[in-house]
């Protein structure tokens, strides 16, 4: 389970985990999905925020409303309570899919993990992937086409990835060549493998086991 900050590189540490057979799941990629035209999260957000952010197909512009939150600590939280209990749902069900498989560690890519609603204590491992800020700004605006303003903007609208590390169980450097992180990913997955039970075993063999992943899953 890891925690990456604004343009930190978990991509790459993604791409790695994939290589790895460790399922990886997207709070960015279900955040897009809840927002489709016509969805529940699209409808919440149109009620708070208004047509000026569609696009003329219908679809939310997601620069525009970005714009909004970025730059406003009061339309970020409101956003967010429209968005994160259908991002839960997404995440939710495809962690319940892996179990029942049996696959042995689910790995979640969650930005806000500890700005939205921290659930780390039911985490096994949260993974902080960091670089510096310089990095982490210069990368933002390569991919967005940002001004430098508008970078800092969106890293400071989150926890201060300093204050990430503290929490963090481990920390990935990605701040260098990606064959050191290729490394630092490749020697990490056998100590998060480490007294990890596939739940599955578990919920056929315990009650309480069942009564845990209920818990776990009300939680996120």
């Amino acid at each position: 389970w890891y925690q990456r900050r604004v343009r930190a590189g978990k991509t790459s540490v993604a791409s790695v985990l994939k290589e790895h057979q460790v399922a990886v799941l997207s709070c960015d990629a279900a955040a897009k999905q809840v927002v489709e035209q016509g969805s529940p999260g699209y409808q919440k957000v149109i009620e708070k925020f208004g047509t000026d952010i569609l696009l003329p197909s219908g679809e939310i512009d997601r620069i525009k409303l970005g714009d909004l939150v970025f730059n406003d600590a009061g339309n970020r939280e409101i956003l967010n309570r429209c968005i994160h209990p259908e991002i839960a749902k997404v995440i939710r069900w495809h962690i319940i899919l892996h179990f029942l498989k049996g696959t042995k560690i689910v790995a979640i890519d969650i930005p806000l993990l500890y700005e939205s609603a921290n659930i780390s204590p039911y985490l096994h491992s949260v993974v902080v992937v960091y670089c510096t800020p310089e990095q982490q700004k210069q990368r933002l605006m390569d991919r967005n086409d940002f001004t430098e303003d508008e970078a800092q903007a969106r890293i400071d609208s989150q926890l201060s990835l300093e204050e990430k590390k503290k929490r963090a169980d481990h920390v990935i450097d990605n701040s260098g060549l990606f064959v050191d992180t290729e490394r630092y990913v490749a020697e990490l997955i056998p100590t998060l493998k480490q007294g990890i039970v596939p739940l599955r075993n578990i919920i056929l063999y315990s009650f309480f086991g069942l009564l845990a992943f209920l818990i776990l899953s009300k939680a996120l």
